[in-house]
């Protein structure tokens, strides 16, 4: 049968379906069938999900059909699970929702070139941006991020949001509902690689129906023109570049009504969780990572973190039941669960759930439970130098694998950092310094987007393009054992698969080691241009046919300031018609030599100083900016166009041009790090601050108290914020450094108090012996 013969009998068959189901005339009667639909029946089962697939038209699913549709959540699992109250939740309704709650972990827009670590949040958290108010919509959200959002919200933008984004391509790509199989799947095909690649791919509409397994999806929207709709069909005139996303269903999972089977389970497994909300200490070996102390007893994520139709999460933070209103997440908190009390400390929760036991904390003094969060003691790695550097799923785009390299090391997000909370507790904190190029307009620091960045600063963000391209270009004439290289300072730049260069350091190099390029042959480099005289009479002629090569090869770099040329000894080889030439070098050139360009009669070298410059400062670290760079972009930005006062963040520190040209820096609100808590990973109890004693915390060199932090960020500088561990309680260093120090004579105090104790003790017992003999004798007397 045609399509649109199936389109119409969808149609009646969808109109008789409704007339069979229409519930009784009158609001009041669809309210309370509605009710009952979602009423729980008091069985502690999940039931068999074999249902009717439907697609984003509500049309059944036919999976043997040509050219079906991918299925659609809203209308496959809304008869029975109301889809806009879902939509409501906390996964989905960040940019309706009224209510923001504790500040959770941002969303961290990662730009290496231009040295964007800005935090993003729809919702009102300190220090973290509002995507809409620096210019992102929706589309520019869900593109950035749609590889760890469960659907839903910006991924789900409405129709008036869609006309307003003109520039967006929701026509080609669909919307990405609400993914309720990235949670409820139990099926060990869920796979949030495919989701990843099927949002990068502009797959929006079919993500679901790949990632969940339920079919195989090819094509990508990405290649597809902005004038495509999803019923214009396959492209007839491209089999290979621009292929439809086509949807191959398992047929095998349906039965003879073309009902599916979905393996679900009502409360989602930990695998599930972890997929977006992973933390890791960086550089752990996956065999020596430990499980939240919780888990290894048997307690899954949503145990705790438990939601009703709304999926308004329980968070399991102290304050949560009042800012909610919901009082059952009052025992879900460590101080609700293990204690029974509420955030004042009253008996009003219900203790023990999940058989939590009560702890003793035998000898802790009570001013910790007033001044410290239950996860000081308990959550995170333990203080250490320095801080433990993590890596968080949806920050370093973790749990997402395939042939390319999906994570990354930036940003730099440390933990655990102990700050104040609203409740005036310490609690930890996870922490990462925000780093953005931004324009001042008064004291409002507005951050600037990367394209407009990237678009101003010209040719001083590519340093490492220019020297790459160059590279690239000399691999293909190389033979295999031969790699193109330059060698600067102490470093050995070699091009990479990705089209950039990879720096290797040269054991006992000097820092000022002249640029060389070079061929790498196994441990050795030689020079691209070796020693030779052009005039001699038995010149070896292999030189000069590779000398031809080479100028063939850099005749290929895209962007390149002039012609190729090779300068040996006075002597000038370049290209004529395809052909190598050799001649004098004219007397204005006659200082060049080795590779090089000739633009409007001058030598060029083959890398600007300044390409040089700027790439041996940053080979062997994690940044990606100069402050030769900060202050040239700085420059342009100024001369772009707008009379205004631009400003580069990072390390903790505000770089603006001073008057004389010169880049200066200070400290600044808009620079301070982003803080949220953290609850996990809880460690035992044997591992808990306190268990060797008070000097786990209390002591001269306390890393508690005394280790020190400094600003990170993508500028390479050495003016960065430095702060204790103090200074983020906002306690006083010197009165704890004196505080911990009395512990080590304590124990001295003790034996003096002990033998006072014991002398006062014999001197009142002796005391006492002569009163009673006194009586005594007085008796007798009477």
């Amino acid at each position: 049968m045609s399509r649109a013969g199936c389109f119409a009998l969808g149609i009646l068959g969808l109109a008789l379906t409704v007339f069979a189901l229409a519930p009784p005339a009158g609001s009041e009667a669809s309210a309370v069938q509605d009710a009952k639909k979602t009423a729980w029946d008091g069985n502690r089962t999940t039931p068999a999900h074999l249902i009717p697939l439907r697609d984003e038209n509500d049309e059944p699913i036919i999976p043997t059909e040509t050219d079906p549709l991918p299925y659609s959540a809203r209308f496959t699992c809304g008869p029975c699970h109301d889809y806009k109250t879902i939509q409501g939740g906390w996964h989905f309704g960040a940019m309706t929702a009224t209510k923001s709650g504790r500040p959770g972990e941002p969303w961290i827009r990662l730009d290496p070139k231009t040295g964007t670590v800005l935090p993003l949040s729809y919702r009102k958290w300190a220090g973290s941006y509002d995507p809409r108010a620096i210019g992102l919509t929706a589309w520019d959200f869900t593109m950035l991020f749609g590889r760890h959002l469960p659907g839903g919200g910006p991924a789900e933008s409405s129709d008036e949001e869609v006309l307003a984004q003109p520039e967006a391509r929701w026509n080609v790509s669909g919307k990405a509902e609400a993914n309720c199989l990235a949670c409820h799947n139990k099926s060990a095909r869920q796979d949030p690689s495919e989701w990843a690649k099927q949002i990068l791919r502009e797959n929006l509409r079919w993500a679901a129906t790949a990632a969940g397994g339920v079919a195989e999806v090819g094509g990508m929207a990405s290649r597809l023109k902005e004038t495509w709709d999803v019923y214009d069909g396959p492209n007839l005139d491209d089999h290979e570049w621009a292929v439809v996303p086509s949807v191959k269903y398992r047929t095998a999972d349906f039965d003879s009504k073309h009902r599916y089977f979905f393996d679900l389970n009502y409360q989602p497994s930990d695998d599930r969780c972890l997929a977006c909300h992973s933390v890791s200490p960086k550089d752990e070996a996956q065999w020596s990572a430990d499980a939240d102390v919780h888990s290894t007893a048997g307690l899954n994520c949503a145990d705790c973190h438990r939601n009703d139709l709304g999926h308004a999460i329980v968070r399991g933070y102290e304050g949560e039941a009042a800012e909610t209103g919901n009082r059952t997440a009052g025992s879900f908190t460590c101080r609700g669960c293990h204690l029974g009390e509420n955030e004042a400390g009253e008996k009003s929760v219900v203790p023990g759930r999940l058989g939590a036991p009560y702890p003793k904390h035998t000898g802790l003094p009570l001013v910790h439970f007033k001044r410290l969060a239950c996860t000081v003691c308990h959550s995170g790695p333990k203080p250490k130098e320095g801080f433990t550097r993590v890596r968080t799923s949806r920050a370093n785009r973790l749990g997402i694998y395939g042939v390319a390299k999906w994570s990354t090391d930036l940003p730099a997000v440390i933990e655990p950092v102990y700050t104040e909370d609203a409740r005036h507790k310490i609690s930890p904190n996870r922490l990462v310094w925000p780093a953005f190029w931004a324009k001042m307009s008064g004291k409002d620091v507005v951050p600037l987007k990367p394209e407009d960045v990237e678009a101003a600063a010209g040719d001083f963000l590519k340093p490492e393009e220019r020297i790459a391209r160059v590279l690239v270009a000399l691999s293909q004439i190389m033979a295999e054992d031969e790699t193109p290289v330059l060698v600067s300072g102490r470093f050995v730049f070699a091009p990479n698969v990705d089209g950039g260069i990879d720096a290797s350091e040269r054991a006992g190099a000097k820092a000022d080691t002249p640029a060389l390029w070079g061929i790498r042959k196994g441990a050795d480099v030689l020079a691209l241009v070796p020693e030779f005289d052009p005039a001699a009479a038995d010149k070896d002629p292999a030189v000069e046919t590779r000398f031809l090569e080479f100028l063939q090869a850099l005749g290929t770099v895209a962007g390149a300031p002039g012609q190729p040329v090779i300068v040996v000894k006075k002597t000038f080889y370049r290209l004529v018609d395809g052909f190598l030439d050799m001649s004098e070098a004219p007397t204005e050139l006659s200082e060049a030599s080795g590779p090089g360009w000739l633009a409007e009669g001058k030598f060029l070298p083959l890398g600007s100083d300044f390409d040089l410059r700027t790439v041996t400062a940053k080979a062997g670290t994690e940044q990606t900016l100069t402050e030769e760079q900060v202050a040239l972009v700085l420059g342009a930005l100024v001369r772009s166009g707008e009379n205004a006062d631009y400003v580069y963040i990072s390390g903790g520190r505000m770089f603006r041009l001073g008057k004389d040209g010169k880049l200066a820096s200070k400290s600044d609100a808009a620079a301070e790090p982003v803080t949220w808590p953290l609850a996990h990973n809880v460690r035992p109890a044997q591992q808990s601050l306190g268990w060797k004693g008070c000097t786990d915390c209390h002591s001269g060199g306390s890393d508690f108290f005394f280790t020190k932090l400094r600003g990170t960020g993508p500028l390479l500088t050495a003016n960065v914020e430095k702060r204790s561990a103090a200074s983020f309680m906002g306690l006083g260093g010197l009165f704890q450094r004196f505080f911990g120090l009395s512990f080590i004579t304590r124990p001295l105090f003790k034996v003096i108090l002990t033998v006072c104790a014991i002398v006062i003790g014999s001197l009142v017992f002796l005391a006492g012996l002569l009163l009673l003999g006194r009586l005594a004798g007085f008796l007798e007397k009477r």
